[in-house]
């Protein structure tokens, strides 16, 4: 069963849960490092300078664990309709509505979806994720790569033969939702074979961005942004034969 993600919140004497929130820690895929407190207002200091307590109470809401420090502040969030708990995850914790939107968000199940047939090369699964009909435009490194198709046939699937097994190891990934069009950004890295060293395999940094759109009831990718470049070498290697630019030969900068 997948662990859902964990905002631990804290009281203190000006926002809500009788006090407030000094600190936050929220992560939608991968964890992510404790928020820094929020500073928007001055705050009073915090009744309880200790880290968060492992066994703290704990309520599920909208996907996400939210974790409490101060005895009775589980029993006031529990009394909160749902509206004020958005409204207070809002001003104090951002990070963990973030998280709540992911979790939630049919436009970031496509983008892992997109990544997962990558990895095992499904052309019909791929397929299954775009505009049809030359409607899903495809840019790379800020170069235009032409409609999905175009991309799909000369790029993308030539190179995924050349890079079986390839997998993204996505560190960050946020969505954000306009209406019936979301923007999804996925962070990561990802290894791909090099032809000057077979036994070493170049990593290479690389983002991700996914424009979603409704396609009759079905969330669909418009538009997708790949950009990636090779992870820079140890200073010894700065003899080796540079890398042709990234984007001279599409696709995933996989060659």
């Amino acid at each position: 069963m997948k662990k859902s993600p964990t905002v631990f919140i804290r009281s203190l004497a000006a926002l809500g849960l009788g006090a407030g929130i000094v600190s936050a820690a929220a992560w939608a895929a991968q964890p992510q490092p404790p928020a820094a407190p929020a500073q928007a207002q001055p705050a009073p200091k915090p009744i309880m300078e200790n880290e968060v307590d492992a066994e703290a109470p704990t309520r599920q809401f909208k996907g996400v664990t939210i974790g409490f420090c101060c005895p009775g502040c589980d029993r006031k969030w529990d009394r909160k309709s749902d509206e004020a708990k958005m409204a207070l995850l809002t001003k104090a914790a951002p990070e963990a509505v973030a998280a709540i939107n992911a979790a939630s968000s049919p436009a970031l199940k496509v983008a892992r979806e997109y990544l997962a047939a990558c990895s095992k090369a499904d052309v019909e699964a791929l397929n299954a994720l775009f505009l049809a009909k030359g409607r899903a435009t495809v840019s790379e490194n800020a170069g235009d790569e032409g409609t999905w198709e175009t991309y799909r046939d000369h790029h993308l699937m030539p190179e995924l033969k050349q890079s079986p097994g390839f997998v993204m190891t996505v560190t960050k990934e946020d969505v954000q939702t306009f209406g019936t069009t979301s923007i999804v950004r996925q962070i990561g890295s990802f290894s791909a074979p090099d032809p000057n060293h077979p036994d070493a395999p170049r990593k290479y940094l690389a983002a991700v961005t996914y424009i979603v759109v409704d396609d009759g009831g079905t969330p669909k990718i418009a538009h997708l942004h790949w950009s990636s470049r090779a992870e820079k070498k140890p200073a010894a290697d700065a003899t080796a034969k540079p890398d042709a630019p990234h984007g001279s030969s599409g696709g995933h900068g996989h060659k």
